[in-house]
């Protein structure tokens, strides 16, 4: 059985007009701005007491719809149903096409289960602004509830073809579950998993199935893993890790089904990978863990990218390019934690390279460690001493990410000094000049 995946609220952008403009007192500007500050804080019960007054006080006309439906998103937020409702409907009177009073409107009802009501108000959003999935989403969700998975399926195509997101895949692959194959409904989520692997019911959701069909339990047991990394949580936690033990001992038994083709080419390519790595043949390793990563990539497996990104660090330890690949995999897994050990073994290597220089300063940059970046650009300061190029990339860096202008200039008066005749001269007295 598939996991149902949750469908998410719309969160609309205030206005930033109105924060543009200032007033005192007790002016409809002012109130509105400290209606948006504080539901922006989390104080939602005096933004909507603010954004109301705001809106009373302002002209009845199309521009005034966004404070009511501001204030009726406050209000639901804090509890108030009847006050939402009734400023959502007041933001409806004054632009009966607004999208974001209609559609959080149409939410609020069908949380309080009043789907019968909550139908019409979804369907004017859905064609008040065609590029929104949100609305049929909404809508998909409502048949559900009542096993209309024909229609449901039906609408999720439809969202699916105003914005293709980990969501809206993850929810028809749900849908479809009765009425597409196998084969469709594994894609689906694959195909999810790989635009957004954070997206835990996407993960989940993926795994299940492959437990369930006793498909390929190794990449069963990454997906839970990494429904784990997202949901620590969850209160699925304990049959999650309780599964990935049953698929463990289903790896060993070899009790599953015929072995997956895709893991089959890319453990042969790897196994190629190690023959030339015994052969001291590092370039050729790199080539058949490159094909094997391609592999794994075109069929939208994440967890044999990984398997063929880790056997090139294995197999060619030496290689920056390969501990680089790996850390850019970890990374856009939303593993940045793991892909700064990688991003920092790769500068290591390869210090005067300046994509492990860029990759690995943005990596020491976003976990806030300042030390590790300046010592990163002094490492690569000297190794790329004979380099106007490097020298250039490394004083822009002292300007970028330290806001370091007295030591990047030092850096571009070392290019001026011992590279008079460099292409790169012009750049730095550009940069020397401001």
């Amino acid at each position: 059985m598939l996991v149902k995946s949750s469908l998410k609220p719309f969160s609309p952008v205030f206005c930033v007009l109105l924060l543009l403009v200032s007033a005192c007192g007790r002016s409809p500007e002012s109130l509105a701005h400290n209606g948006i500050e504080a539901l922006n804080s989390g104080r939602e019960a005096k933004a909507a007491r603010w954004l109301s007054r705001a809106a009373e006080r302002s002209p009845q006309g199309a521009k005034t719809a966004d404070l009511w439906s501001y204030a009726g998103l406050a209000a639901y937020r804090a509890g108030q149903v009847e006050e939402a409702e009734a400023a959502f409907r007041r933001a409806i009177d004054l632009n009966p096409q607004h999208f974001e009073a209609l559609y959080n409107y149409g939410d609020l009802l069908f949380r309080e289960n009043r789907e019968e009501e909550a139908r019409p108000l979804l369907q004017n959003a859905a064609a008040a602004d065609a590029t929104r999935s949100e609305p049929l989403e909404a809508l998909a969700g409502i048949a559900l509830r009542n096993g209309e998975f024909d229609t449901a399926f039906d609408l999720l195509s439809r969202a699916r073809s105003r914005d293709e997101n980990a969501r809206v895949l993850t929810s028809l692959a749900v849908a479809g579950g009765g009425l597409l194959p196998l084969s469709e409904t594994r894609e689906l989520l694959q195909r999810a998993v790989t635009m957004e692997p954070s997206y835990g019911p996407a993960q989940l959701n993926l795994a299940s199935i492959l437990d369930q069909n006793r498909l390929d339990p190794e990449q069963a047991i990454a997906h839970y893993e990494a429904y784990l990394r997202v949901d620590t949580d969850d209160t699925k936690t304990a049959q999650v890790r309780q599964r990935i033990q049953i698929m463990n001992n289903r790896q060993a038994s070899g009790d599953f089904a015929r072995p997956d083709p895709v893991r089959v080419e890319v453990e042969d390519l790897l196994a190629q990978a190690a023959a030339a790595s015994r052969k001291g043949e590092d370039a050729a390793v790199l080539q058949f863990c490159l094909r094997a990563n391609a592999t794994a990539v075109r069929a939208q497996r994440s967890d044999l990218r990984e398997r063929a990104l880790r056997a090139a660090t294995t197999l060619a330890p030496d290689s920056s390019r390969a501990h680089l690949g790996l850390a850019n995999f970890l990374k856009d897994q939303g593993r940045e934690r793991e892909a700064f050990t990688n991003f920092r073994l790769a500068h290591t290597l390869a210090p005067a390279w300046p994509l492990a220089l860029d990759s690995a300063v943005a990596s020491a940059a976003e976990v806030g460690d300042r030390n590790l970046v300046r010592s990163l650009l002094e490492t690569s300061h000297e190794a790329g001493s004979d380099s106007p190029s490097l020298l250039l990339r490394v004083g822009d860096l002292y300007a970028e990410e330290l806001n370091d202008p007295r030591q990047a200039r030092r850096v571009y008066q070392v290019i001026l000094d011992r590279f008079p005749d460099a292409p790169e001269v012009s750049e730095v007295q550009d940069r020397m000049a401001r």
